[in-house]
């Protein structure tokens, strides 16, 4: 395992003989940076007067009794919130359930959320894994949590949040949410998140295979490593790697999973400081899995963030550099990805506390930082969108014509006896009542789908898996019949782009 560094920070005075006039453009520079500097200092000193007032005239004048060591703190939690939106104070009790959190038999509730700040009152569910705790308990992707065992969120950052959603397996606990401006209770248990993090499938008819993960760990690398196996026999036309709503993971579990399409050697990422100074490399050091030369289309949407970033875009970078790997062939689709390319360091400090501090920037082995960023995919191919409830009624009521009042049945254009077919408003309170019936006759039958027909059912509708299926037997035809046209990943985008419409800008010109 690779241990953080904490960088220790020391700036050494430059004294500067010549006249400003003729100081170089580093020099110039050098001393804007003394003198900001200096100022900088000279202001935490005069604010530090400040705050030491304040908590004086609170402590002698406040009609309430003050808890000076929860005000200091929380001061403490609000203001590191705001030097970036990853740095955090850990009170001594937060600390230490983030501690406890990670030993023993605590579990999780299966889902991924976004980031949220202290003042915020609610933390935003981005993904739920199918089949896990928050699954079974109904929670969706959307909901907002809003309290936590009768704790609100307000004044919390997301790591504690996080730490009270962690637990003992077989432990409940009870989530209020917002769902669609609704309020909403949940009663979730605990279970270990292991087996749902990643799924497998293949499309026979097409020879594809296809691997979701939802973060990686041990049971990901090796699903990944099976199936880069029976690519090497020739068991596939192409991989579909997917990386959508992956928040990561550790950064030793990215550089694992790298390890098994790249050269030993292959810089995956590096840290550099503030300075822009670089402080570490991190390499593979195993010997590739993959010696086929089947494509490989990785997945990526808005929350596919962090590892999973570093992963698609390693991979990217060495399938695009010549002689990293002879027949690595790697494509993204879908949308860009989240953009988080900052490292957080973990200091214990005094009284029990601990800051969690943003201290370096990844970038990825092209020298490019992701951060704000994100890596823009080689093919747009925007999720199928699901219409707004007005649509979706406007399309029921008259997006058909058996959807008109006294439209002439099916039955009548079979010449079938209608001699029964009901009135007007038989026929008007008839079919909605066929349509409950209809509806409920279908919540009953999703209820006794098990997870793995509904995975199938999700995946066949997918369009952007389609896509990558559609392309990798696009790309297959154009190896066995016109080789030279997609003879390397340059060639191949261009080959792609040319006779597969995505949801990048398409030229389009009026005929006369």
């Amino acid at each position: 395992m690779r241990k953080n560094i904490i960088l220790s920070m020391m700036v050494i005075g430059a004294f500067l003989f010549a006249t400003p006039h003729f100081l170089s453009a580093a020099k110039k520079q050098a001393v804007k940076k003394t003198k900001e500097k200096k100022d900088a200092e000279k202001d935490i000193f005069q604010w530090f007067q400040t705050y030491s007032e304040v908590v004086s005239i609170v402590e002698q004048k406040a009609f309430r009794t003050v808890d000076f060591s929860r005000f200091i703190q929380d001061s403490l939690k609000s203001a590191v919130a705001q030097v970036d939106a990853h740095s955090a104070f850990f009170t001594k009790e937060s600390y230490k359930a983030a501690l406890e959190s990670t030993q023993g038999e605590f579990s999780g509730i299966g889902v991924s959320v976004v980031t949220k700040n202290p003042e915020d009152e609610s933390l935003v569910i981005v993904d739920v894994i199918q089949d896990g705790p928050g699954f079974k308990a109904g929670l969706e992707a959307g909901d907002k949590i809003v309290e936590v065992n009768g704790e609100k969120l307000k004044g919390l950052s997301s790591d504690e949040v996080i730490n009270k959603l962690k637990g003992k397996t077989g432990s409940t606990l009870n989530l209020k949410i917002i769902r669609k401006k609704k309020p909403l209770e949940f009663t979730v248990t605990r279970d270990v998140i292991k087996d749902q993090t990643s799924i497998c499938y293949r499309f026979p008819n097409q020879d594809v295979y296809y691997v979701s993960l939802k973060i990686f760990n041990e049971v990901a690398a090796q699903q990944v490593k099976d199936i880069l196996h029976k690519a090497n026999d020739g068991e596939c036309k192409g991989l579909i790697l997917d990386l959508r709503r992956n928040p990561g993971g550790t950064l030793d579990s990215a550089i694992e999973m790298a390890g098994l399409f790249l050269n030993r050697g292959s810089v995956v990422v590096s840290t550099k400081d503030r300075n822009r100074k670089r402080i570490a490399n991190y390499v593979t050091d195993v010997e590739p899995v993959l010696e086929s030369d089947v494509p490989v289309f990785i997945l990526v949407d808005n929350f596919t963030a962090s590892a999973s970033e570093i992963l698609a875009g390693c991979l990217k970078y060495h399938s695009m550099k010549t002689g990293s790997h002879k027949n690595l062939m790697v494509f993204l689709v879908g949308t860009p990805t989240f953009g988080k390319g900052s490292v957080q360091e973990l200091m214990p400090i005094k009284n029990g506390t601990a800051l969690k501090l943003t201290t370096m920037l990844y970038y990825l082995p092209e020298d490019q930082s992701i951060q704000a960023v994100g890596i823009k995919p080689d093919f747009t191919i925007q999720p199928k969108t699901t219409p707004s409830k007005e649509m979706k009624w406007i399309n029921e009521l008259y997006g058909k014509e058996s959807s008109l009042k006294n439209h002439i049945t099916v039955d009548e254009v079979e010449g079938k006896d209608s001699s029964e077919k009901p009135g007007f408003w038989g026929r008007l309170f008839g079919r909605g009542k066929k349509k409950v019936e209809a509806k409920k006759k279908k919540e009953e039958e999703d209820k006794k789908k098990t997870f793995e027909q509904k995975q199938k059912e999700a995946l066949s509708k997918d369009i952007q898996v389609q896509a990558a299926v559609n392309m990798i037997n696009l790309l297959d035809i154009a190896k066995r019949n016109m080789p030279k046209l997609v003879a390397g990943r340059e060639k191949a985008v261009a080959f792609l782009k040319k006779n597969y419409l995505t949801d990048d800008k398409v030229e389009v010109v009026k005929v006369k």
